[in-house]
């Protein structure tokens, strides 16, 4: 354990949640250098103006460290001591001393005064200027000794940092650095056994995907004490080397994802487990995991981390979570700012820095994001500047809006929605493996190795896919008889089209095979929805939230009393005219996507309503995730033809979702059994033989003699945020 000592409680109370730069100092036997020290820093903060404290971290000293730490802690509450009875070397000191720190921010120095107390004010407003995630001073060659052996293994060692790491630093290995609290705790969670991992802490930041700039500091000789370094620089040398290849192993063999969601757990001492779909067929699970590269277009690898992190982070507390979400805020924003001129502009308009957005309280600072938003901005400025195409893929859909929709996500995204959306079946019961039901949109909207893709990944996994477009009585007795014989665990797909077919599982009355649970999604599931599906199938039915911007962000569990959100993920607002709703009130939802960095959402007004819930644990299921209760989205409706054919709304979602060059807008409307009015607006690229091809292929699910009536709307403004028409059926037909 380390001890602590900040002054009097009164001026810790004072300073709490104050601080904007803690200054982070080990000190091994540096007791005549810590005075200066301390004048020098705190009269850097008067003249600045900067609230800030002074960390001092005596790491097992042998000489008065420690009491000259506490004489000065006892003069002004802005010095902090931390105390080690042992020497944990520099890592554990500054590991200790930012445990410690209460700062947004955190400056690392020695305590041998070579580098300047002065230059760190020079660092933070580096660091404040340019949004880079950590500003590191390099050691001038001025007033150097050039030729002595410390300076050439120094050189050398760094010309080896930057060649085995791909880096091009002037000092590669120093740790005079100012960055954001929570970046240098997350860098200083590494993994492998090292005798100097001081040196590595610029790798650390290099592999994990911070931005990071350099300036020149001022360096000087040590004048008073000595350097743990003296006499064994040779020594120390070879065992920098060793330490060289296990950062290789830890930095570019077995680099992590950027989720921070296991570093915390690591912070907070939370075990990880087996996730259960792992555990039921280790074998059976790791085999698939290699296939996901070539049918979902990610790793597998970080794609299994993630889904053991995620059946560890549910069982935080909504305290926790909601810290490791501000964690994860403050990154993301940070990283829009710097790397997204959309965001960078907006927030300048608005007078904001990065720093400005601390927790989930200040999102209201920020503007909305709205798909006209998106549309708008796509090709010019809302997507990462310099990302690799090879790291993002596009996704295509329709859907709320009834408005053909293209948006993009990186790997890393794509494979925390994989981990989450398999940690949802784990609530439902479903273990990897089992076999499986999907009614799918049957390619309608996918390029051709898209769905392929999706049918290889259904054979892998014991997924069945039956068509969710097709709703006549023969089809749907066909996928009946099909997912009877295939016997699932698990039955998905949207409302509409599962309260079809338990209408006719009704008329056959029930079977001997019940699923464990049948999964819906897309329209609102209301309670005689729930029932008339419940009693049909024998199993319970569970809500599950997605939306094609984001995959899947919520779903019940069994205590079936609210839907859980994946919070590791996304920050869900319910709002009331722009204000957060009261526990119990319906407002817009809106969604912030916490890993999607290629192309951040932010505050993204979703179009549907929800109502906010408490937080608390809910039996039998206990877990922290924030709640929410009845999500209202757009009405399902079943279009019919004009020989008893039917098609569910989502059809035609999937079908324009292919014409975004040429229709910007839609609606379907049923107007008489057998004919419907189409009214679109039209995107530059429209033409007569795209209309014709659209009107050719509705008519080939629902008759050549289905009437079209074709109404073209005027170009309509668009609302921040967009509620547009969807597929509605005259009344008496079935919903």
């Amino acid at each position: 354990m380390a001890e602590s000592a900040a002054g009097s409680p009164e001026s810790q109370r004072q300073l709490a949640g104050s601080v904007d730069l803690s200054v982070v100092v080990p000190c091994f036997n540096e007791e005549l250098n810590i005075p200066e020290l301390c004048q020098r820093v705190l009269a850097m903060f008067d003249a600045s103006g900067l609230r800030g404290e002074l960390v001092l971290v005596d790491d097992g000293s042998s000489d008065a460290t420690a009491q000259v730490i506490r004489e000065h802690s006892l003069r002004d509450a802005r010095v902090v001591g931390v105390f080690h009875r042992v020497n944990r070397g520099m890592a554990g000191a500054w590991r200790s001393g930012v445990n410690a720190a209460r700062g947004a921010h955190v400056a690392i120095i020695d305590a041998d005064l070579q580098y300047q107390p002065e230059d760190i004010l020079r660092l933070y407003r580096t660091l404040m200027d340019s949004s880079v995630d950590v500003v590191q001073g390099w050691r001038s060659s001025v007033g150097r000794e050039q030729g002595s052996a410390r300076y050439t293994l120094s050189r050398g060692f760094n010309t080896i940092l930057n060649t085995a790491f791909g880096m091009n630093l002037r000092d590669n290995k120093s740790g005079f650095l100012c960055c954001a609290r929570e970046v240098i705790q997350d860098l200083l969670t590494y993994q492998g056994k090292y005798a100097y991992w001081q040196s590595f802490i610029m790798v650390a930041a290099h592999t994990k995907g911070y931005s990071y700039k350099e300036i020149e500091a001022v360096f000087e000789d040590r004048k008073q004490g000595q350097s743990f370094l003296e006499g064994r620089a040779f020594r120390a040398a070879a065992r920098c080397l060793v330490d060289v290849g296990s950062a290789l192993w830890e930095y570019r063999v077995r680099t992590a994802p950027h989720d921070l969601s296991r570093n915390y757990l690591k912070k907070e001492g939370a075990e990880l487990d087996e996730p259960p779909s792992l555990r039921a067929s280790p074998a059976r699970f790791r085999a698939y995991a290699t296939t996901l590269s070539r049918t979902h277009g990610i790793r597998a690898r970080n794609a299994e981390s993630y889904y053991e992190t995620l059946t560890a982070t549910q069982f935080l507390s909504p305290e926790q979570l909601r810290e490791l979400q501000d964690e994860k805020l403050r990154r993301l924003v940070r990283h829009a700012y710097r790397s997204v001129p959309y965001y960078r502009v907006q927030m300048q308009r608005l007078g904001l820095h990065p720093e400005d957005i601390r927790s989930q309280e200040d999102l209201s600072k920020l503007p909305q994001l709205t798909r006209a938003d998106v549309r708008k901005h796509l090709y010019f400025d809302i997507m990462q500047e310099g990302v690799s195409q090879g790291d993002q893929l596009k996704l295509t859909m329709s859907g709320r809006s009834c408005e053909p929709f293209v948006t993009f996500a990186d790997r890393d995204a794509l494979e925390f929605r994989w981990a989450a959306s398999l940690r949802f079946r784990d609530w439902v019961g479903y273990r990897f493996g089992q076999p499986v039901v999907r009614f799918w949109n049957e390619g309608i909207g996918l390029s051709e190795k898209n769905a392929e893709k999706v049918q290889a990944d259904a054979r892998y996994s014991n997924r069945l896919l039956l068509p969710a477009f097709q709703l006549d009585e023969s089809s749907v007795a066909s996928s009946l008889r099909a997912l009877l014989k295939h016997k699932p665990t698990l039955v998905e797909g949207p409302t509409e089209v599962l309260l079809a077919v338990a209408e006719e599982l009704a008329q056959q009355g029930r079977s001997e095979h019940s699923p464990k649970a049948v999964l819906v999604h897309g329209q609102e599931l209301s309670d005689s929805a729930r029932a008339a599906i419940g009693t049909a199938f024998g199993c319970p039915v569970f809500d599950l939230y997605r939306m094609g911007e984001f995959g899947e962000v919520a779903c019940e569990s069994g205590a079936h009393d609210g839907l859980l959100v994946a919070a590791e993920g996304y920050i869900v607002e319910v709002l009331v005219d722009g204000r957060a709703a009261r526990l119990g009130e319906e407002g817009e939802l809106f969604i912030t996507d916490l890993n999607n960095r290629c192309m951040p959402f932010i505050r993204y007004a979703t179009g549907d309503r929800a109502i906010a819930l408490p937080s608390e644990n809910v039996q039998p299921h206990p877990r922290g995730l924030p709640r929410l209760r009845k999500l209202r989205s757009r009405p399902g409706a079943l279009i019919s033809g004009s020989a008893g054919e039917r098609v569910p709304s989502g059809f035609f979602s999937a079908l324009f979702a292919e014409y975004g060059y040429a229709v910007r807008r839609f609606s379907v409307e049923q107007t008489s059994p057998g004919s419907l009015k189409l009214s679109i607006e039209r995107a530059p690229r429209y033409s007569e033989a795209t209309l014709e091809l659209i009107k050719s292929r509705i008519r080939a699910r629902l008759g050549e003699s289905l009437g079209i009536d074709v109404r073209f709307e005027e170009p309509v403004q668009e609302a921040s945020t967009p509620h547009a028409a969807a597929a509605r059926s005259v009344p008496g037909s079935r919903m």
